[in-house]
């Protein structure tokens, strides 16, 4: 019998490679965060929000399933990829198919519990077929978003190593450039076309929806048959129920926000995607280097206090804490570049040098209390044999989408209160979502 070994070459990252490999995929991350909230802002006039308004608190757990799937994807295949587990295609393939069968059952069945809240706290009672359309609305845009975003994650991780790139750096915040758009649009265009029909073929929504629970159903005997995702079947939904729960109120919040300030829309993937763009990057860089250690027979002496202490997570001469340091000093460029940007669309009001102050001040407090929590978080899973590849990023993620929320609340009152800005609902009085 032969026995394959594999002959890795563990480089040690520099700082400006990390900070080139982390930057260009970030910056382009950013564009789709842009568009996503240009295209959320303009949500009001597409008819699946017009008539089913309680369906916008969907948005922020339909697009956070790109955070608790597609981001938590990318970290275990960068893991997979760096402990040599990716070499040969019969490898790629074990491992591309298993994986996306395991994100197919996770998107069905996540997006079909996400929908009942949804039904139960929103203002109005939901009519039979306009349930069936929800849901089937729901449990389609995860599904192909799923698949798009995980074919790019694959095929992202197999590219990255083909060109000596660490994928660690660039996997999660390539997911994010697509996820938050084309989750939103696919929801969009699928809510208005089941929209028309739900009344004369009700019966179709149904039939839909049973074949969705029937290729989850057989998703997940494939997912069952690999050793790395069958662990991820038993024990990993807890996390991404957890963070499907946090999602679902930063839902709530998000509609009640958009109704008293309505141009807060194009900002709210933005100041969401940022931070759980750089978050998931030091989760997955983390994860990495735990799960190398342990293949190495490295046992890492420091005690959990260690790294609950702030000083260690960002001031410290360690990889991580470096790492850190970097990723917040690449936010705040970035933000000024992307708020810009989007005021450039015409958001509907005009920027001002304090409300700019406000917002980059948020974002940074956002990703400062991220990075904080992810250096705990991580290794807390660890010494509880927890996976953070599957478990830390939907947390981490869901934590960010909440706090940025309410401080993105905080930014526009201050604008509104005490700036002096026209960005409340009075100054827009053709705008009147989620009103009948």
């Amino acid at each position: 019998m032969k026995k394959t070994v594999l002959n890795l070459k563990e480089k040690t990252e520099t700082n400006t490679a990390f900070f080139i490999e982390t930057l260009v995929p970030f910056l382009f991350a950013g564009l789709g965060l842009i568009f996503a909230g240009l295209l959320l802002e303009d949500a009001e006039t597409w008819t699946f929000f017009t008539e089913l308004p309680d369906a916008v608190t969907l948005v922020p757990t339909l697009v956070g399933l790109k955070g608790n799937l597609e981001m938590t994807l990318a970290a275990r295949l960068s893991t997979l990829a760096n402990l040599g587990f990716m070499e040969t295609n019969k490898q790629r393939w074990q491992v591309a198919s298993s994986n996306m069968a395991l994100i197919q059952t996770q998107a069905i069945v996540i997006s079909s519990i996400a929908v009942i809240p949804a039904v139960l706290l929103g203002e109005k009672p939901f009519a039979v077929c306009d349930f069936f359309c929800v849901l089937l609305s729901a449990v389609a845009t995860a599904s192909f978003a799923s698949l798009l975003l995980g074919l790019l994650m694959i095929g992202v991780v197999i590219m990255a190593r083909k060109f000596k790139v660490n994928p660690d750096n660039i996997t999660t915040p390539v997911a994010a450039s697509l996820g938050d758009v084309s989750t939103l649009f696919i929801l969009l265009g699928i809510g208005s076309v089941l929209l028309r029909i739900r009344e004369q073929y009700c019966w179709v929504l149904v039939l839909a929806l049973l074949c969705f629970y029937a290729i989850a159903a057989f998703a997940a005997v494939v997912a069952s048959e690999d050793q790395f995702t069958v662990e991820v079947l038993k024990h990993g939904w807890w996390a991404v129920l957890a963070a499907m729960s946090i999602t679902t109120l930063s839902g709530f919040v998000l509609k009640s926000s958009m109704h008293k300030f309505p141009p807060i829309a194009a900002f709210q993937p933005l100041i969401n995607g940022v931070g759980g763009n750089l978050v998931s990057v030091q989760a997955s860089r983390i994860s990495t280097g735990l799960h190398r250690a342990r293949k190495n027979q490295i046992r890492d002496p420091k005690t959990l206090r260690t790294y609950a202490n702030p000083w260690h997570a960002f001031f410290v001469n360690h990889e991580d804490s470096v790492a850190a340091r970097i990723l917040m000093g690449i936010s705040i460029p970035g933000n000024l570049i992307f708020m810009n940007t989007i005021f450039m669309f015409d958001c509907g009001f005009a920027n001002t040098i304090p409300f700019t102050v406000t917002f980059l001040l948020a974002s940074l407090t956002q990703i400062v209390f991220l990075l904080y929590l992810c250096q705990i978080l991580v290794r807390v899973m660890w010494r509880l044999r927890i996976d953070p590849d599957s478990s830390a990023i939907p947390l981490l993620t869901a934590a960010g989408d909440l706090l940025g929320g309410l401080l993105l609340i905080g930014c526009f009152w201050l604008a509104a209160n005490v700036y002096g800005m026209k960005v409340g609902q009075e100054h827009f009085p053709d705008r009147h979502f989620g009103v009948h």
